[in-house]
């Protein structure tokens, strides 16, 4: 199990002296390396117990990226030991227990169990080491790994193994390597080529399971990180839950998606001319998928998108949010422990997000806003991805008159439990409120004093500085009456970026309120005459059609005429989002700006991420084209 350690070291750029620094230096590790010399390297081989011949034979390259606080690097071995390995690590100088399968240790099929592993600078951007101990047949042994860049296009990598005693078990030895090229790893590449497999149904539903396994296993620890990072709720129990039903629920569907469908032939009897014919729909994986997922909800939202992936077969790299860093490192770390060679994680800026999609992909999904979409989009096009846009957007909820007291307060409950619990910062949250004149004033009333209960939970936290500064921005523009009063101790806060949740009533159409997503803990509350001007405003919203809108009547030709005259991307009658997204058969997608296809649930999502392949098969001959005439007749 040991023999393959040289793939770790691999990317190792060692010993020298460097004169670069800073974001020179980790600018310089990206690319593709080769090991072209070795020093005193039989001991090293010997150390392994790999045999030396097929050491000798075999060129080894190193594809790097490093980053202040983690490196990503591709190892491929080609010779005798074929191997061809990813992987990302922490450089955080704390011990690692769980290295992916793909990378070492293939000659045993999974990373041996025990060791363990740190990483850390030894000098900053110029050289860093890996210490690896607890190995298989090595007790009491740390083999020491030390990382240095010598120029643009040289570095070197010096192996060292010592005892708890201080004796010497491995005497230094050094790879020296040669830059080839500034490309760095390669993910969707490596996922297309040497993911692990996803043909059949038993497969796909170990790799669910694995999700499954993920979830319920660290439902704690993800809070925890969800909490460092200001999401709100940090709790995750209940959206842990909510993602092993689906992943479940995605189980029990794979073995019909397998099957083919069945389809009519409506071919004219002349054309066939007498050629019956078998036709299907096979669904086939599209292949690997890119999901590039928010701040807002950033683990429910990478996990939803991927579990349709890989039921429908296809494998997936996620781009997690840079706002939130400690749950997308978390995140990282637990799909490489689980979800080795299913999934890859891909963290960064707008620039990792481009990286994946110059690789080529066959899908993205994207979950954001409006304007960065486009920038997305933009980049699709260069590599013709298909893509998969959900973007929120301005979600009305219509408050009609003929709802009696219950159901009033039910509704407004439903509003504040998005606006404060959720902070606002939901996309399926209801943006702005329209209220029928004949219940304005009671809605106003009783929605006062359901806030005015919140007491301190009042108070909203926003994620981060932009967030808060938008929010107050819009307040000040929109210059009208809030409800209630923003006032003694309800105040926004610029030291904890924390905004009593408030109404605000009447603001002007053309206010910042009504003319861009507001998502944040506020509401417009617009008084209408009756259920077609409201209709009538949300279908002239200058943000164009929402992701869903709320109707609440309990008059039933209101609420089909909201359903027949709206047009939004789901409709909700009387119920909050929390059930339409629980609802493993209901997709959630937006329409025009509000987004494009559904990346949940079920067979709908399913469809998104596959090549719906028709397929037809002559039983009785040749089913001939008759481009110079017309077929013969059928035979009597």
């Amino acid at each position: 199990a040991v023999a393959d350690l040289t793939f770790i070291v691999g990317s190792a750029m060692g010993a020298g002296s460097s004169s670069f620094e800073g974001a020179v230096a980790l600018d310089a590790w990206t690319g593709t390396w080769k090991v072209e010399r070795r020093d005193k390297w039989d001991a090293f081989v010997a150390f392994l117990g790999i045999p030396a011949a097929e050491e000798a034979q075999a060129h080894e390259f190193h594809r790097l990226r490093v980053e202040a606080t983690a490196f990503t690097w591709e190892c491929e071995l080609q010779g005798a030991r074929s191997v061809h390995s990813l992987c990302r690590v922490d450089l955080d100088g704390q011990v690692h227990k769980a290295l992916p399968s793909s990378l070492a240790f293939l000659a045993a099929g999974e990373p041996p169990e025990g060791a363990e592993w740190r990483h850390s600078w030894v000098e900053d951007s110029v050289s860093f080491k890996t210490e690896v101990s607890k190995l298989p047949g090595k007790d009491g042994i740390t083999v020491t790994l030390t990382w240095r860049l010598a120029s643009q296009t040289q570095a070197s990598v010096t192996v060292e193994a010592g005892g708890e005693d201080g004796t010497v078990e491995l005497a230094p030895c050094t790879a020296h390597l040669n830059k080839q090229s500034s490309s760095g790893p390669a993910p969707i590449v490596w996922l297309r080529a040497r993911g692990r497999p996803l043909k059949t149904a038993e497969q796909r539903r170990a790799a669910l399971a694995r999700v499954e396994a993920m979830i319920s296993e660290n439902l704690d620890v993800i809070s925890a990180a969800q909490e460092q990072d200001r999401i709100f709720p940090s709790r995750f129990n209940g959206v842990g839950q909510m993602l092993i039903g689906g992943a479940k629920n995605y189980q029990s569907l794979v073995d019909a998606w397998m099957v083919p469908e069945k389809l009519e032939d409506a071919c004219p009897a002349l054309l066939k001319a007498g050629v019956e014919a078998d036709w299907c729909v096979v669904n086939e994986p599209k292949g690997v998928c890119i999901n590039v997922s928010p701040w807002n909800a950033p683990v429910q939202l990478s996990v939803i998108p991927m579990l349709a992936m890989l039921a429908s077969g296809n494998h997936c790299a996620i781009k997690p949010p840079e706002l939130v860093p400690n749950v997308s490192a978390l995140f990282r770390r637990l799909c490489q422990q689980y979800l080795d060679g299913y999934v890859w994680v891909e963290e960064g800026n707008k620039d990792a997000v481009n990286r994946l999609i110059d690789e080529g992909a066959d899908h993205l999904v994207f979950t954001g806003g409006g304007e960065i979409a486009k920038h997305v989009a933009a980049r699709c096009a260069w590599t013709l991805t298909p893509m998969t846009l959900e973007l929120g957007g301005k979600s009305p909820v219509f408050f009609d008159k003929s709802l009696d007291a219950s159901m009033l307060d039910a509704g407004i409950r439903e509003t504040l439990e998005l606006k404060v619990y959720k902070t606002g910062q939901f996309c399926c949250a209801h943006d702005y409120a329209l209220v029928h004149e004949g219940i304005y004033d009671a809605f106003c009333t009783k929605f006062v004093a359901a806030v005015e209960a919140l007491g301190d939970k009042r108070h909203v936290a926003l994620i981060g500085r932009r967030q808060y500064d938008a929010l107050k921005d819009k307040i000040a523009d929109a210059a009208v009456e809030c409800i209630p009063p923003m006032e003694g101790s309800f105040v926004p806060d610029d030291t904890s970026m924390t905004v009593p949740f408030a109404g605000f009533l009447q603001p002007a159409m053309t206010s910042k309120f009504l003319t861009g997503e507001i998502f944040a803990p506020a509401l417009p509350i617009l008084k209408v005459r009756d259920h077609h001007e409201a209709i009538d405003i949300i279908n002239n919203m200058v943000t164009g059609k929402p992701l869903i809108a709320y109707c609440y009547s309990q008059d039933s030709a209101v609420a089909e005429a909201f359903v027949s005259s709206v047009s939004a991307g789901n409709i909700a009658v009387n119920s909050g989002p929390q059930r339409m997204i629980s609802n493993f058969n209901c997709a959630i997608g937006g329409i025009g700006p509000s987004g494009m296809g559904a990346s949940f649930w079920g067979r709908e999502a399913m469809r998104e991420f596959s090549n719906r392949k028709h397929v037809i098969h002559a039983k009785s001959g040749f089913a001939k084209s008759y481009f110079s005439g017309p077929p013969p007749a059928p035979a009597c």
